[in-house]
């Protein structure tokens, strides 16, 4: 005796919208056309036995030579990545710039090589500038004729000694001193002589 197959309602129920029940009633009648899937052939009721690969070991005399080879490959990698890696060091900036202010306050701009997107990364140490309150900040200006004309990046300050990243996508050669300013302000904090 062959039991009839449910029905649609019955396996979805109702909650399907009128699409969708119709779009599901077209493949559910596809699939009682086909039919069920045949049965399995005998030979396929039990997996294959799968033989386990045979592991040969490694002679004792043998294994203090293949950790001190092993050592001396990672050391090896280690050195050429340091070498090529730049060693960790930074490079060696084209133009140092001095710039002092009142209070002893004092800053130092390594230039380095222009990228290839055409930005001057710098580094900017500033030391005797006092912290800002949260919030504000102080600026790097390039200056021509002694006037504010592009700036080069926002920095806050701690106490003591802070060094800041910074970059300047300028035609350098365009401009005739740098100076710090309080963001806002136009007011020299450090500059150039």
């Amino acid at each position: 005796m062959t039991v009839p197959p449910p029905s649609l309602e019955a396996l979805v129920g109702d909650d399907l919208g009128p699409g969708e029940l119709e779009r599901l009633r077209s493949a559910h009648e596809l699939l009682l056309q086909a039919g069920p899937p045949p049965e399995l052939t005998p030979a396929l009721e039990h997996a294959p036995v799968v033989e386990t690969g045979r592991v040969i070991p490694l002679p004792r005399r043998y294994r203090f030579t293949a950790v001190a080879a092993a050592a001396a490959v990672a050391v090896v990698v280690f050195g050429a990545g340091y070498l090529l890696g730049g060693n960790g060091g930074s490079a060696a900036a084209l133009r140092t710039v001095e710039m002092s202010g009142a209070g002893g306050a004092a800053a130092t701009l390594d230039v380095f090589a222009k990228d290839e997107a055409g930005n001057w990364p710098m580094a900017l140490t500033v030391s005797g500038l006092a912290p800002l309150p949260r919030g504000e900040t102080y600026e790097l200006w390039l200056t021509r004729d002694g006037e504010l004309a592009e700036p080069c990046g926002t920095f806050a300050v701690a106490a003591g000694t802070t060094e800041v990243p910074l970059n300047a996508p300028y035609r350098l050669k365009d401009f005739d001193g740098w100076v710090i300013v309080r963001a806002g302000t136009k007011t020299p904090l450090l500059s150039t002589a």
